[in-house]
């Protein structure tokens, strides 16, 4: 039986092989606008700290840079010539106001991710739905930005995230809050990320829409082998934040004692010591860690090393207060008191992950969907590879739609946004089921702009220990109920973080009311 199957899914395949070679042949020639070599752009550099006070301006430049990969000199993307960009730290409550000047060949914006801020600086094209007109080559655009939550947020272009963020624009904000955080020896941001080196994007269309852009290098800090030096038995903070088109992340440290203190949003109810992090893309995750013996710990992707830690030396003020998990108890106290009824609570609202696919052997692909069923685990409903990667070549915008429905009015995507108002002080359930029998199910990091939310259970477990999120990560076949806050007036996008996902029709628009 088993031969069968495989003998059809080759023959399919071969069919859908030959009808795209015809599409191919039969229809207009795509130019691509990247990878190229960049001989006469400034060198990439590496991030600098900008630490602004309420009421500062900050300059920044979105601008083609050159950087050395292998035995080629290519073409990258970069704030202030920077890959990740500057981080930009602040005070919680203060506002700034950054004044971006487009330097590409191409229009962009600037979209400050899990901020809470004014829809208008939301960075969200009018093509998409947004209030912004977008800002062309030459020109600059000013946004104002307050930071009404502490935490690490991050920020990136919103058109055509394929390719600009894929080619290096993205960068941290770090929001600071006076005792806010564990006093550490130490801090560092570690943005993760996945880069394509060979692969082509187009001008006029979305490519690898199926599954989206996998890198073959993986990347802390735009470095391909990071390194960082601490002392044995300090205690260091990371600011983690996947910057990836699609890839999740599994990171370990092994022999490094690992204690979970914050997520997207500022700090988790309860700290824990873990084993491993799952980072989805746009996800963040605060953690503090020691290494307590001299030596090198790996930093690992699923068994594959992106950098290493070297312990050195001997810190006699080792910290005795690191094993102690602090609570934070207060951040959430509202929602613990009336836990039981939002989660007993009928959604107000449930949506449905699928796909509509034309001309690609859908109906082949639901044997895909298997890989993802039978028990269970941390990573099972993932895709942590292109494990499909003919048919993700073949796929672009004109024959993927990846859909989000309304079950109630059965609408898709756009076009539920009239039905999805909301007046300020609302908490509206939630309910999102990544449908595991669609003709190719996959993993999807939904975002909510301007909002912030909490998980109240997934496959109906209740959540045992809360955190304030902008992205959740819905697995294959998982249903997931969020409680979402919305306290921010103004006209809003949610969609699916994997770029390609997203530009295929994964997204809609929702409106917050302010009351009067």
């Amino acid at each position: 039986m088993k031969d069968k199957i495989i003998i059809i899914f080759i023959v399919a395949s071969i069919l859908i092989l030959g009808w795209t070679l015809v599409q191919n042949l039969t229809s207009e020639k795509k130019e691509p606008v990247a990878i190229e070599e960049a001989m006469d752009a400034p060198e990439v550099q590496a991030t600098t700290v900008a630490k602004l006070q309420d009421g500062d301006i900050f300059e920044m430049k979105a601008e083609i840079v050159q950087q050395s990969v292998g035995n080629r000199i290519i073409k990258r993307l970069a704030y202030n010539r920077q890959i990740p960009g500057p981080i930009i730290e602040a005070e919680k409550g203060a506002t700034v106001t950054i004044r971006l000047t487009n330097l590409l060949d191409i229009p962009t914006t600037l979209h400050s991710h899990g901020v809470r801020l004014e829809s208008t600086f939301d960075g969200v094209p009018e093509e998409m739905g947004g209030v912004q007109k977008p800002i062309e080559p030459g020109e600059t655009f000013s946004y104002t930005i307050t930071f009404p939550d502490a935490g690490v947020f991050w920020y990136h272009p919103h058109m055509r995230e394929d390719y600009t963020q894929e080619m290096g624009l993205y960068g941290n904000y770090s929001v600071q809050e006076k005792a806010y955080w564990n006093s550490v020896d130490q801090e560092e941001f570690l943005v993760l990320d996945d880069f394509s080196e060979n692969d082509p994007f187009y001008a006029d269309s979305i490519n690898k829409t199926l599954m989206g852009r996998y890198g073959n290098l993986l990347l802390i800090n735009n470095e391909e082998d990071y390194s960082l030096t601490v002392t044995t038995g300090a205690v260091t903070r990371f600011f983690l934040t996947n910057t990836a088109n699609v890839r999740p992340f599994l990171l370990t440290i092994p022999g490094a004692t690992i204690k979970l203190v914050g997520g997207d949003i500022g700090r988790i109810e309860r700290e824990t010591f873990v084993s491993s992090i799952v980072l989805a893309p746009a996800e963040r995750a605060v953690v503090e860690v020691r290494f307590d013996t001299p030596g090198t710990y790996p930093i690992l992707h699923r068994g594959k090393e992106m950098g290493r830690i070297i312990a050195e030396g001997k810190n006699v003020l080792s910290r005795d207060d690191f094993s102690v998990l602090r609570e934070n108890k207060s951040d959430y106290a509202l929602l613990r008191h009336d836990f039981t009824k939002w989660l007993t609570k009928k959604s107000d609202k449930k949506l449905r992950a699928s796909i509509e696919m034309s001309g690609m052997g859908g109906g082949m692909m639901m044997n895909h969907g298997a890989e993802h069923q039978g028990t269970k685990t941390e990573e099972s409903g993932i895709e942590w590879e292109d494990t499909m990667a003919m048919m993700n070549e073949m796929s672009n915008d004109e024959n993927v739609t990846w859909q989000l429905i309304d079950e109630e009015t059965k609408k898709v995507n756009e076009d539920m946004s009239a039905d999805w108002q909301f007046m300020e002080g609302d908490m509206v359930k939630i309910q999102i089921y990544n449908d595991p029998n669609s003709a190719h199910p996959m993993q999807h990091p939904i975002h909510f702009h301007g909002q912030r939310f909490v998980i109240l259970s997934r496959d109906g477990k209740p959540n045992d220990n809360l955190q304030w999120k902008d992205t959740a990560l819905i697995r294959t076949g998982e249903t997931v109920e969020i409680l979402v806050e919305m306290s921010n007036p103004g006209h809003w996008m949610a969609h699916c973080h994997i770029a390609e996902h997203m530009h295929s029709g994964m997204m809609f628009g929702f409106s917050v009311h302010a009351q009067k």
